[in-house]
This record gives C-alpha cells, sequence and structure tokens, in this order.
C-alpha cells in the first residue's frame, strides 16, 4: 500500500502537463482545436444581382450565410473554411468574386453567363 501513495507525486507531476512554454502551447492548441482565420468574400461587378449560399466552418459548427442582392456584397467571416455557391440574377451584367484568408488573395472568379453560377471552397 505504501507503494502506491510513493508513485503518486509522480502521477500528479506526469498530469499536471508539460514543463516547458512550448508544449504547453501546443497542448493549448489541440485542446481548442485549429485557429480559425479571417476571410472576406467579395462580390463585385457591373450591373448584376446575385444570390448566393455560403457553408461557413467555424470549427465548432457549421453556420449557412446568405447574400441577397445588387453586388457589391461583401461579408467577413472567422472560419477554418468556407463554400460558397453564387449565382449571377439575369442575363446581362458581369460578378467579379474574390476570397481573400488573413489578408491575401487565395480566390478569384469571373462571370459574364446568363444566370451563371460559380462554386468555390477554400481553407
Amino acid at each position: 500500500m505504501t507503494t502506491g501513495w510513493r508513485a503518486l507525486p509522480v502521477l500528479a507531476a506526469l498530469a499536471g502537463g508539460a514543463s516547458d512554454d512550448r508544449a504547453r502551447a501546443a497542448d493549448v492548441e489541440l485542446a481548442g482545436g485549429p485557429p480559425t482565420r479571417n476571410f472576406t468574400l467579395s462580390i463585385e461587378g457591373s450591373d448584376a444581382s446575385v444570390v448566393a449560399a455560403c457553408l461557413v466552418n467555424t470549427g465548432q459548427d457549421i453556420d449557412v450565410v446568405t447574400l441577397k442582392g445588387p453586388v457589391p456584397q461583401v461579408r467577413d467571416f472567422a472560419a477554418l473554411g468556407l463554400s460558397c455557391q453564387i449565382q449571377k440574377i439575369g442575363q446581362t451584367g458581369r460578378l467579379d468574386i474574390q476570397i481573400k484568408r488573413d489578408g491575401h488573395v487565395v480566390s478569384r472568379s469571373q462571370s459574364s453567363g446568363t444566370s451563371s453560377v460559380v462554386s468555390v471552397s477554400v481553407q
């Protein structure tokens, strides 16, 4: 029975986590999941209206965000990734679609067809 009591401080030290700061930071990152990033969806163009739906992966849930109306349309997201379908409404006009992640352009698309659809997914 005394052997169990002697092992208790060793187990308590092991359960307390790592001793250096880098290992503790890694433990926190693993426990909290991957960090989110800042995404900006920008839909611009000329003489066009859009309807769009985006699935936004927040890391804890999937949110559905919709956009509808004339361009320009701009939305900001804090997420792990997003996936959008964007449809131009009508026969005239042009869409210029851009997605930035943490301030850097990661996707660009253009569309000018009648009621055309653009699908884009980024992480």
